[in-house]
This record gives C-alpha cells, structure tokens and sequence, in this order.
C-alpha cells in the first residue's frame, strides 16, 4: 500500500539549518528524513501536552486525554503521574469509561 505525502517547503535560518545537518550526519540520516522524525516526535509531544492540559482543566476525561493525546488510557494516566497532577479519577469518569467500553465490545460482538 502506497502511502501519499505532501511536501511542505519551510524557510529556517542557517544556524537551525546547520543544526540539522550535524545532528543527521550524527545520526546517519539524510536532513528530510531527520525533519520528518523531529516533526512526528513533536506532534506527539504537542498532543500529550494539549491532553494534560485539557485533563488538568477539567475539560476532558482521562479516557478522552488518552483519546487525544493518541494513547492507552494507561500510558495517559502515566504521562498524568509524570506531569505530577492530582486531578483524582472520579467516579464520573469511571462510569463513563465503563460504558464506552462496554459499548465498543457490544459494536464487536455484533455479527
């Protein structure tokens, strides 16, 4: 399966530029493919982050951080530990989490 890309042309000031180039060379990489891990390890980061502070505002579950921040619900509660925050996992929350999957193994028990 053929998987498409999109080219996405940036300008960066030639320290950053050499930056990249070192750290390829260090890395035995060729510059766009060292570009394309760093943005991937970015947007996950930027996710985790968007979901710690959705959670640590109350706007969201722990099931939906996870959901939004593209883990399991037990990795997000480790990412929650690690950002030290004390948000307690609510009844609410379990309820909910609870009927979520109970409602997917519904959806894949059905013939």
């Amino acid at each position: 399966m053929r998987i498409h890309s999109v080219q996405i042309n940036i300008r960066v000031s030639e320290e950053i530029a050499s930056e990249l180039d070192t750290l390829a060379v260090q890395e035995n990489l060729s510059r766009p493919e060292l570009v394309r891990q760093i943005l991937l390890e970015g947007i996950e980061r930027r996710k985790q982050a968007l979901a710690l502070r959705l959670y640590r505002e109350g706007k969201v579950s722990k099931s939906r951080a996870a959901q939004i921040a593209g883990v399991s619900l037990w990795e997000m509660m480790e990412l929650i530990d690690q950002a030290r925050q004390s948000h307690p996992y609510t009844l609410q929350e379990a309820v909910e989490d609870m009927r979520r999957i109970v409602a997917q193994q519904a959806i894949t028990l059905t013939p």
